[in-house]
């Protein structure tokens, strides 16, 4: 609604317009204006209690009605949300939405009109909640008073619960101190310390400060005296330091583990009952509940009296009950009489509790006042998993007591007992359903999502529940007698199978229990693009992965008809005992039932002709699995069964993904057409749906990796399937489509100079241009790799990728390529895969080799190239980017993963990718050199996530078959062994026997040591990485606290937060700084002494692993839908139509919020997207003006950048609640607000945020990473902005001296640093420093980018300009001593004239000069004098004697750092003042204020343009 939201843009997309074809020649005019309906006013009826609305602050404004402007597709339902919401409603009981009584001509209200499903709107009866608003009032004119009435409704138990529910809502709404009803997979779900950071609550250290305030105690007790008992609390404060950096010690420091800021404090709201619960005389007896008793409800007060309330049909009232005796009569008032029934719940609480009354007032949505913390931070989750933090505080106490916890259960369900409990939801039939929704237009599209999105949040939610619930042992197997690594499970409807234990043998030629467990991956990745790509007639079940205490397991919705035993024999007999039935009206109708539930929308007769062609796959498929009808059978693998209506359907899917057509054999050598690899099943449900299952091979094997990668001497990789990412086939595809446009446009252009030539003797001019400019275009990837490295200097891979990339990036002319469809290029899925050897064979070889490998056929020969294409090109072509700084933001293992996955590498490449560094670090004649800069970060974090990777599969080995209370000993264990050496170098494991056996064996961990633990690393990190990783990596390159992070969130477990100690040295710094706090605190009685805290044996003991935690491997896709809007908003603004493009964004942003409830890591992304697409904006327009002489430097941008603002910082919310506080992806939000808080002026805000990002890459990567050095730049430059000019030198300097260290003395990389410390030394009025590191930056521009570059030209004309600075400071300084001699002269001449003049003792006033004696020896000159010898010199000044403040500061500090005298002449060469070189130096081109201003202005803004990514 367009009061619910702020940025709700005015152009909307029609229903049936196709985003992804808006055309930027399109006028604005023509695109599908917004749809504006009247308001439409809704009328309450009044309260009962004069306490429960408060009153107004304006008097005028009416509390019985509100007015609202609904959009078109809103519904009467979206009208009672908002309504729920509103000061003057939220108190309603259950209520009905309709229009005004009017009688008509049978007595009932008048009709008002009828609707295609006979369905009528009549005046004064009950409008359906589906309704939508403009059908509600579609027989009124335009101008028509459109007026809804609220009117009560009868309570049934169902509404009774429901009100219950909204009570419990209003006084303890979710993060509040008031709510203990909660309960959560692990500790401190969705987190966030976002406004903590903004406020400056959060010290530099990480640390939190606290201050005691006094308050009143929540449940208004009185204390002596009758005064409100006060207690003192901590709360937090805000920093009280002038900036963020105003500590900063110039060098790098790490936060300590116990002080990182994890979750800021609960919203703090009094209670405003005691107690609340579900009276234990439940249910209503028989004859009670026939006179309309629903529920009974058991309230304390804060008064103190304890009273039943009884909710009857007609409301709720109290009843004559206590606590042991029941009496449903109405309790009698005062005066005797007896209240009728309260509609409201709420209402009566009110006029029972003046306390209620007050408490309530203070909580929103009546509260006057602003909520300390946004809504957005504590309201609950509903679509996504919340993070959890890999730090946690153990809950002190550990649970509170709460009766209510025990009874939500019946509050949402309304069962008593386990009969009235309903049954399961049917969750297969819930997906398949909403799938079936109609996608005509956008609305319905919009609709169609939300909800997947919904049930597929819901299905994974129950999902995690089933899992831990079977996990527990709590759930017999359906197949008990089988082998336990083959058990299946049926919970909650979903069907739960183990996925890491291969029992059957199923994959036993792959790589058994291994192969298993990617497949299972696999399978997971291919449902998810097939949910993506929505195939209307095929469907997916639900399906989430969950892995939990070291085991995989697979959830599935139950396929309809996969438990039954009914036969394909007994349909053949019930059709040859009624033939007459199967051969007319009976055949008919079963293949009308198959081609309505589950059949695309086509004609009858290809209707006909599926149902047809179906039922002739069934007379040929195998007895043995009559649901199958498309595919290879897994039971018999020479059975194929092929389906011509399925094949249609996995035609789109081939034209999708780029698949080809191609033959398969089954055991009688019978050839049957498939696209996706025969592997891919296809089963008719008993619902007559056509499902897709065992999804793995929807992409072709790496069959490089195989033949080369499988089998080497250190032994074999653990399973065989290795397949290609559908990313890579993407960017192969595309690669080999320019090279094919290439050859197309090299021979046209060949044939057009033949041509040419035959025509006249000399060459095409034109063509010869053309070539040449492509020639000069392409060279930029090996300008790129030039300035990084010197070509002389480069390796042969660095040499040989940049030639790769200039050679695919040459401009093509499309005019000569002709039409693209001639391009064809698809992948055979069955190429190369392993045959599974027959029972009967004699072979020992686990498998068979593929007999699809025939590489003429170019289907088959794609696939080898692509995998060729993924070592040759696509890894070296990561390395590069990262080289030349293309790519940024990798600072972890997750987001080291996320990016090779987005480029189509897999991780069993990271052993490749490391070798491929080595390769770029070599020197050019190939000799060994250490890596440095950008690769030298990048293979820190590639060997970190082999370790990490190598280490999961090991600790996942030890804790699959432990009892839960024995995995914390076992995690604590490994940690020590892995993490823990330095400090203890021989650690003990604890292992605490359960006592159920006296043969109970001790477990595996037990027997790991440090030695043992590094030997099974090594050996994975070679087996599964192809990767010789050196012993010294474990004592040197291990960064300890980065590998505890990932592991607590990537493996599951969350840590108590305390300082670990991982050294020796470390614990003589924390036992020095504790006794130094101690010392401190003796004579100090406000603050308490520490209790000492015992000395640990080990780093990690057992009760430092809290708990673990559930990962989940969700299937449901992106939504397609807002991702059109998204990708059509910046298509329009990258051709030039920005405000449109920015609607665009706007209304694809509004389409998330809508399908994914707000709270979703994909929001806070398109949030992301939008905050810089607008700081992009800016920065170009800021250029723009720039540039142009003579333009306003402070005219409006035309960029609504509050806005952007406003999502960033929600953004960062939602990042921190739904990814995790220590996240990439959140570190990178908080860098990008930071620099849109100081495009807006807000510097204080932007160096907060500075800040933050420092602590966060400390925590998640470490120290020494290049784009550390971006940061403190950044920061720098903002600092000089608010003239902290020392400060901002030393953060430069910081940066220069990390940057020298990581890439050397000439690299570009130093050069830049180099050149904005230039600017730090400028400023800081240190000209020498200035010139010194000017004239190192040029050197290294000129070695690496020439003499004719644009930024070695600027630096140059930089060096020049200091130079005539530094020539006019001496040149000042010798006339300052020649007028200090001059003048010690003239005083010397006129003292002696004095003496001999007038004699001793007597002497003269000296009029216009006066000598100084002082170390300075500056003249002091009078205004008038001043003046004449300013302006004899070229710069006139003031009578006042005033210069100009950039004057001052560049001459600020001399050679002898003596000041100069005023109105000296410094700066001045040629034509050129001093203004302009601060200005030029600055690298702004337009004239400028002077330095005064601009420390207080020029970065102010819209203008700040110096802190760069």
């Amino acid at each position: 609604m367009s009061d619910q939201s702020e940025h709700h843009p005015d152009v909307e997309l029609s229903a049936n317009q196709e985003v992804a074809q808006v055309d930027g020649d399109e006028k604005i005019d023509e695109q599908a204006e917004a749809v504006t309906l009247p308001p439409v006013t809704i009328r309450f009826p009044s309260p009962t209690c004069s306490r429960t609305i408060p009153k107004p602050k304006d008097s005028s404004e009416a509390q019985d009605r509100l007015t609202i402007y609904p959009q078109p597709s809103e519904t009467m339902q979206d009208l009672k949300l908002l309504i729920n919401d509103w000061v003057g409603a939220y108190w309603l009981g259950p209520y009905s939405l309709r229009l005004p009584f009017v009688k008509g001509d049978d007595g009932r209200g008048k009709v008002f009109s009828k609707k295609q499903d006979l369905s009528e709107i009549r005046a004064g009866e009950k409008l359906n909640e589906w309704l939508e608003v403009q059908d509600a009032f579609a027989h009124l004119e335009e101008d028509g008073e459109r007026l809804l009435e609220v009117v009560k409704e009868p309570y049934g138990e169902f509404t009774a619960r429901q009100s219950v529910l909204r009570l419990l809502e209003l006084i303890a709404p979710a993060g509040s101190t008031a709510n203990t009803t909660s309960t959560s997979l692990a500790l401190q779900p969705g987190s966030t310390i976002f406004e903590s950071v903004r406020d400056g609550v959060i010290a530099s250290s990480g640390e939190t400060l606290y201050e005691e305030v006094e308050v009143s105690l929540p449940s208004g007790r009185k204390g002596k005296g009758g005064k409100k008992e006060l207690v003192k609390v901590k709360r937090a404060v805000s920093n009280d330091k002038t900036h963020a950096f105003a500590d900063w010690k110039g060098e790098w420091t790490s936060v300590k583990l116990g002080d990182l800021p994890i979750s800021q404090p609960s919203l703090e709201i009094s209670p405003s009952l005691k107690s609340i619960q579900i009276s234990p005389f439940n249910p209503p007896p028989p004859h009670l509940r026939q006179l309309g008793h629903q529920l009974y409800l058991q309230v304390a007060l804060l008064e103190g009296e304890t009273v039943t309330i009884i909710c009857s049909t007609r409301g709720w009232f109290v009843s004559r009950s206590n606590i042991n005796n029941f009496d449903p009569a109405p309790k009698q008032n005062s005066d005797g009489s007896i209240t009728s029934p309260t509609h409201s719940l709420i209402d009566l609480l009110h006029s029972l509790s003046p306390l209620f009354s007050d408490k309530l007032s203070k909580i929103s949505p009546l509260s006057t006042e602003p909520p300390s913390l946004d809504p957005i931070s504590t309201v609950a989750i509903p679509q996504a998993e919340p993070a959890y933090p890999w730090l946690a505080n153990v809950p002190k106490p550990a649970t509170s007591s709460e009766i209510l916890r025990t009874q939500l259960a019946f509050l949402h369900t309304g069962a008593y007992g386990a009969d009235s409990v309903d049954a399961a939801r049917d969750w297969n039939e819930e997906i398949q359903g909403i799938r079936e929704l109609p996608r005509g237009s956008m609305q319905e599209r919009v609709f169609r999502e939300k909800m997947l999105q919904k049930v597929w949040a819901e299905f994974d939610q129950a999902a995690i529940r089933a899992v831990q619930t079977v996990s527990r042992g709590d759930i017999p197997a359906i197949n008990p007698s089988e082998d336990p690594k083959a058990h299946m499970y049926l919970q909650s409807n979903i069907f739960i199978t183990q996925g890491d234990s291969d029992a059957l043998d199923a994959y036993a030629h792959l790589g058994g229990d291994a192969a298993m467990r990617i497949s299972h991956g696999k399978d997971a990745a291919g449902v998810r693009l097939l949910n993506k790509l929505d195939v209307d007639g095929l469907y997916m079940l639900g399906h989430t992965i969950v892995d939990w205490q070291g085991k995989r397991w697979i959830c599935q919705s139950i396929l309809p008809g996969i438990f039954s035993n009914r036969r394909k024999e007994d349909d053949d007999e019930e059709e040859e005992a009624s033939p007459a039935a199967a051969n007319d009206d009976g055949e008919s109708q079963k293949k009308e039932d198959w081609v309505k539930v589950g059949g695309s929308p086509t004609t009858s007769t290809v209707e006909a002709d599926k149902s047809a062609e179906i039922e002739e796959t069934e007379d040929q498929g195998d007895a043995e699995n009559p649901m199958m009808i498309y595919g290879l059978d897994s039971e018999k693998q020479t059975s194929i069964h092929w389906d011509k209506g399925t094949h249609k359907l996995m035609a789109q899917i081939g034209q999708a993904q780029r698949l080809a057509a191609h033959k398969v054999k089954d055991g009688q050598d019978e050839e049957h057409e498939f696209y996706a690899s025969a592997e891919v099943k296809g089963l008719r449900g008993t619902d007559g749906r056509r499902y897709i299952l065992d999804a793995q091979r929807l992409s072709p094997v790496d069959i490089e990796w195989l033949e080369k990668d499988y089998e080497t001497e250190s032994g074999k990789y653990p399973h065989r399937l290795a397949m290609l990412r559908p990313e890579l086939l993407e960017t192969f595809w595309e690669s080999e489509l320019k090279r094919w446009a290439r050859g197309v446009a090299d021979k046209a252009q060949a044939k057009k100079d033949e041509d040419a030539k035959e025509e006249a003797s000399k060459e095409a001019g034109p063509s010869t241009e053309k070539t040449d400019g492509a020639e000069s275009k392409s060279s930029e990837a090996e300008a790129e790799a030039q300035a990084e490295t010197p070509k002389e200097d480069q390796s042969p891979a660095v040499v040989e990728a940049a030639a790769h990339r200039a050679e695919e990036e040459k401009p093509l002319d499309a005019s000569v390529v002709g039409d693209i469809k001639q391009f064809e290029l698809r992948f055979n899925p069955d190429a190369f895969v392993d045959q599974v050897p027959s029972k009967d064979s004699d072979s020992e070889e686990a498998f068979l080799p593929s007999t699809i490998n025939d590489e003429s056929d170019p289907s088959i020969k794609a696939v080898r190239d692509a995998s060729v294409f993924l070592r040759s090109i696509a890894i070296p072509a990561v390395v590069l980017d990262v080289l030349t700084g293309n790519t940024s933001g990798l600072m972890d293992g997750a987001s080291l993963t996320k990016h090779l996955h987005g480029r189509g590498i897999n991780m069993r490449y990271l052993g490749h990718l490391a070798s491929t560094i080595k390769q770029f670090s070599a020197g050019a004649d190939g000799e060994d050199r250490k890596e440095t800069g950008h690769l030298a970060a990048l293979k820190t974090i590639v060997v970190q996530e082999m370790i990490f990777r190598a280490s999961k599969h090991v600790l996942r080995s030890l804790i699959a078959e432990l009892q839960p209370e024995t995995v914390t000993y076992a995690i604590s264990h490994f940690l020590n062994c892995l993490l823990g050496t330095s400090y203890n170098s021989s650690p003990s494991a604890t292992f605490n026997a359960i006592g159920v056996s006296d043969r109970e064996e001790e477990p595996e961990y037990t027997k790991l040591t440090p030695g043992t633990l590094r030997d099974k690393i090594t050996a994975e990190i070679q087996t599964r990485f192809r990767w010789s990783l050196q012993e010294s990596q474990f004592a040197e390159g291990l960064r300890k606290k980065q590998i505890l992070r990932e592991l607590a969130v990537r493996f599951g477990f969350q840590l108590a937060q305390r300082d670990y100690i991982f050294d020796k040295d470390q614990e003589i710094a924390t036992t020095a700084e504790e006794e130094k706090e101690g010392k401190q605190s003796k004579d100090k009685k406000a603050k308490k002494v520490k209790a000492p805290v015992a000395k640990r044996s080990h780093t990690f003991e057992a009760e430092d692993i809290l708990t673990l935690v559930p990962i989940v491997k969700s299937t449901a896709p992106s939504v397609t839908v807002a991702e059109e809007i998204l990708e059509a908003g910046r298509n329009t603004i990258n051709r030039g139509s920005i405000d449109l493009g920015l609607e665009f964004m706007l209304e694809g942003l509004q389409s998330y919020e809508n399908i994914h409830a707000v709270i979703h890591p994909e929001v806070a992304s398109v949030y992301n997207q939008y905050s810089q697409a607008i700081h992009q904006l800016a920065r170009l327009k800021i250029q723009q003006v720039a540039s142009q002489e003579g333009s306003d430097p402070e005219q409006p941008l035309g960029l609504d950048i509050s806005t952007a603002l406003r999502l960033q910082r929600q953004a960062i919310t939602v990042a921190e609640r739904t990814l995790g506080v220590y996240h990439h992806e959140t570190a990178g939000y908080y860098f990008n607000l930071a620099m849109l808080e100081n495009l807006e002026g807000n510097a204080q805000q932007a160096l907060r945020y500075f800040r933050h990002v420092l602590n966060l890459w400390d925590v998640i990567h470490g120290p020494d990473h290049p784009e550390i050095n971006t940061v403190l730049s950044n920061a720098g430059v903002v600092l000089q902005a608010i003239n902290e000019t020392s400060l901002a030198l030393a953060l430069q300097r910081q940066a220069y001296e990390s940057t020298l260290s990581l890439f050397g003395d000439s690299h570009i990389q130093t050069g830049q640093s180099l050149h904005q410390l230039t600017q730090s030394h400028f400023l800081a009025g240190d000209m020498a420093a200035a010139l010194s590191t000017s004239e190192k930056a040029l050197d290294i521009f000129i070695a690496r980018l020439g003499e004719d570059h644009s930024q070695t030209k600027e630096v140059k004309k930089n060096v020049e300009l200091l130079r005539a600075v530094i020539d006019n400071v001496e040149k000042q300084k010798e006339r300052n001593e020649q007028m200090k001699k001059e003048s010690q002269d003239r005083l010397k001449a006129a003292r002696e004239r004095t003496t001999l003049g007038n004699g001793p003792g007597k002497t003269r006033r000296l009029g216009g000069t006066l000598g100084s004696t002082g170390s300075g020896g500056v003249r002091i000159v009078d205004p008038a004098t001043l003046a004449a010898a300013a302006a004899a010199a070229g710069h006139p000044i003031d009578t006042n004697g005033q210069v100009p403040a950039a004057t001052e500061g560049a001459a600020a500090a001399t050679a002898d750092g003596s000041a100069p005298a005023e109105g000296s002449n410094i700066g001045a060469r040629g034509t050129e003042s001093v203004e302009e070189l601060v200005k030029f130096i600055q690298g702004q081109q337009t004239p400028a204020t002077s330095a005064a201003r601009r420390g207080k202005n020029a970065l102010r803004g819209k203008r700040r343009t110096g802190a760069k990514r």
